[in-house]
Protein backbone atom coordinates (compact mmCIF):
# COMPACT_ATOMS: atom_id res chain seq x y z
CA UNK A 1 0.00 0.00 0.00
CA UNK A 2 2.82 2.67 0.48
CA UNK A 3 3.71 1.84 -3.26
CA UNK A 4 0.31 3.75 -4.13
CA UNK A 5 0.76 6.33 -1.71
CA UNK A 6 3.62 7.73 -2.39
CA UNK A 7 2.77 7.40 -6.57
CA UNK A 8 -1.03 9.17 -5.07
CA UNK A 9 1.73 12.01 -3.62
CA UNK A 10 4.39 12.22 -6.72
CA UNK A 11 1.09 12.85 -8.84
CA UNK A 12 -0.57 15.20 -6.18
CA UNK A 13 3.38 17.29 -6.22
CA UNK A 14 3.26 16.97 -10.13
CA UNK A 15 -0.05 18.83 -10.37
CA UNK A 16 0.57 21.37 -8.06
CA UNK A 17 2.66 24.09 -9.36
CA UNK A 18 -0.69 24.78 -11.81
CA UNK A 19 -3.34 24.93 -10.32
CA UNK A 20 -5.11 27.64 -8.46
CA UNK A 21 -6.78 26.82 -5.24
CA UNK A 22 -9.78 28.88 -3.73
CA UNK A 23 -10.47 28.71 -0.10
CA UNK A 24 -13.95 28.93 0.70
CA UNK A 25 -16.40 29.97 3.29
CA UNK A 26 -17.16 26.62 4.76
CA UNK A 27 -13.58 25.99 5.20
CA UNK A 28 -13.26 23.80 1.91
CA UNK A 29 -10.82 24.79 -0.67
CA UNK A 30 -11.70 24.73 -4.73
CA UNK A 31 -8.79 23.70 -6.82
CA UNK A 32 -8.70 23.77 -10.93
CA UNK A 33 -6.23 23.56 -13.03
CA UNK A 34 -4.55 27.27 -13.57
CA UNK A 35 -6.36 27.19 -17.12
CA UNK A 36 -9.26 26.33 -16.75
CA UNK A 37 -9.90 28.68 -13.69
CA UNK A 38 -8.70 31.51 -15.88
CA UNK A 39 -10.37 30.46 -18.82
CA UNK A 40 -13.62 30.33 -16.65
CA UNK A 41 -13.47 33.30 -15.26
CA UNK A 42 -12.90 35.04 -18.28
CA UNK A 43 -15.93 33.62 -19.96
CA UNK A 44 -17.80 34.52 -17.10
CA UNK A 45 -16.89 38.12 -16.76
CA UNK A 46 -17.76 38.45 -20.41
CA UNK A 47 -21.33 36.93 -19.87
CA UNK A 48 -21.78 39.63 -16.96
CA UNK A 49 -20.59 41.92 -18.98
CA UNK A 50 -22.82 40.75 -21.64
CA UNK A 51 -25.93 41.01 -18.92
CA UNK A 52 -26.04 37.04 -18.68
CA UNK A 53 -25.48 35.66 -14.92
CA UNK A 54 -22.35 33.55 -15.05
CA UNK A 55 -22.86 29.90 -14.00
CA UNK A 56 -20.26 27.09 -13.50
CA UNK A 57 -17.38 25.72 -10.67
CA UNK A 58 -15.71 28.49 -11.28
CA UNK A 59 -18.25 31.32 -10.90
CA UNK A 60 -19.48 28.82 -7.56
CA UNK A 61 -16.26 29.08 -6.51
CA UNK A 62 -15.53 32.40 -6.66
CA UNK A 63 -18.86 33.89 -5.19
CA UNK A 64 -18.37 31.30 -1.88
CA UNK A 65 -14.36 32.22 -1.68
CA UNK A 66 -13.34 33.87 1.38
CA UNK A 67 -13.53 37.63 1.75
CA UNK A 68 -9.96 37.52 1.91
CA UNK A 69 -9.66 35.69 -1.13
CA UNK A 70 -12.11 37.82 -3.06
CA UNK A 71 -10.21 40.63 -2.38
CA UNK A 72 -6.95 39.32 -4.01
CA UNK A 73 -9.22 38.28 -6.84
CA UNK A 74 -10.53 41.72 -7.45
CA UNK A 75 -7.09 43.53 -7.07
CA UNK A 76 -5.46 41.10 -9.06
CA UNK A 77 -7.86 42.49 -11.54
CA UNK A 78 -7.46 45.85 -11.28
CA UNK A 79 -4.37 45.95 -11.38
CA UNK A 80 -4.42 44.67 -15.05
CA UNK A 81 -2.38 41.33 -14.40
CA UNK A 82 -5.86 39.31 -15.35
CA UNK A 83 -6.10 41.37 -18.67
CA UNK A 84 -7.36 44.61 -19.92
CA UNK A 85 -10.55 43.30 -20.20
CA UNK A 86 -10.94 42.33 -16.59
CA UNK A 87 -9.16 45.50 -15.26
CA UNK A 88 -12.18 47.64 -17.12
CA UNK A 89 -14.51 44.65 -15.70
CA UNK A 90 -13.92 46.38 -12.28
CA UNK A 91 -14.34 50.01 -13.50
CA UNK A 92 -17.89 49.25 -14.46
CA UNK A 93 -19.19 47.12 -11.28
CA UNK A 94 -17.14 44.80 -9.97
CA UNK A 95 -15.94 41.23 -10.49
CA UNK A 96 -18.92 38.79 -12.19
CA UNK A 97 -21.02 41.83 -11.78
CA UNK A 98 -23.52 41.85 -13.94
CA UNK A 99 -24.57 44.55 -16.29
CA UNK A 100 -27.39 46.12 -17.07
CA UNK A 101 -29.49 44.53 -20.24
CA UNK A 102 -28.54 46.23 -23.72
CA UNK A 103 -31.14 48.14 -24.81
CA UNK A 104 -32.27 46.62 -28.34
CA UNK A 105 -31.32 49.14 -30.52
CA UNK A 106 -32.72 47.19 -34.01
CA UNK A 107 -34.85 48.67 -36.39
CA UNK A 108 -38.75 46.95 -36.10
CA UNK A 109 -39.90 45.98 -39.17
Amino acid sequence: MSGFNLWLRKMENKNAGDTVTIPQVDGSVETFPAAEFWLGLFCAQASAASGVVPEGPVVDAVNHATPETRQRLEQLAASGQGGSFMRRAMDHGGLLAVADEVEDLSEGA
